[in-house]
């Protein structure tokens, strides 16, 4: 598999805006105004053109380096991964522990990035930075005693997993706090609305009203890392 941008075209090429005294046109300039945009309006609302017009720049130009929003994710994918500090997540010979600094790490780094799970789900498109974590979680997983498929299925399932989270605790959860109401807020009012349910209907529900509408997704993230490292090592008892 190779990069789509050192397939599509080479990455340092430039082509500055004909008698213009403006920043040479790269690659990177060009990842930077699009995180911007993302930032200021979401991944959705990204488009070439939008982004053409913050680099102040023709369509045209923009297209010379980038052959399509497609292209430009996959760049974004591994400028993530670039931006991601997975040197200083030091190595020891815990695996399970290594890789639940890593699942935590990641969530956070994500959640502090606007939609950048979005960015990075089912994208798998090579670059050296993606390559260089993708080998290092591997070796964690070998050096658990998982056999090569069991290795291979577990990196994705635990991206999965991180992926999901941040997608999921990101999203807006009614449409009152995509119209501008806080989540917390939104939280206790959904926490008396459950308790005033029907114990007879809903014993269990009103019982775990608290638990269920709590802010505590520290919390939550960490069980859900550890019940699927839990199973990964049970896989290598077998």
């Amino acid at each position: 598999m190779t990069d789509a941008r050192t397939r599509k075209r080479p990455a340092a090429r430039r082509r500055p805006e004909p008698g213009a005294d403006r920043q040479p046109v790269t690659v990177d300039r060009i990842v930077r105004a699009a995180f911007e945009l993302i930032e200021q309006d979401g991944l959705d609302a990204l488009s070439m053109r939008k982004l053409a017009d913050r680099l102040d720049i023709k369509a045209a130009t923009l297209y010379w380096h980038v052959q399509d929003k497609h292209d430009l994710i996959d760049l974004l994918a591994e400028a993530l991964f670039a931006d991601f500090p997975m040197d200083d997540l030091a190595d020891s010979e815990d695996w399970k522990g290594n890789l639940l600094t890593f699942g935590q790490a990641f969530r956070a780094y994500l959640v502090g990035r606007r939609d950048a799970a979005k960015i990075l789900t089912n994208r798998f498109v090579l670059g050296p930075h993606l390559l260089s974590s993708m080998e290092r979680l591997l070796g964690w997983l070998r050096s658990s005693g998982l056999g090569d498929r069991e290795s291979s299925y577990a990196l994705i399932t635990c991206l999965v997993y991180v992926h999901g989270f941040v997608l999921w605790e990101t999203t807006p959860m009614s449409g009152a706090v995509a119209r501008g109401e806080t989540a917390r807020d939104y939280l206790e009012e959904l926490r008396e609305e459950l308790e005033e349910l029907s114990q007879e209907s809903f014993p269990h529900t009103v019982a775990l009203a608290e638990q269920l509408t709590g802010p505590g997704n520290d919390d939550r993230f960490a069980f859900g890392l550890t019940c699927l490292l839990d199973g990964l090592a049970a896989q290598t008892a077998r």
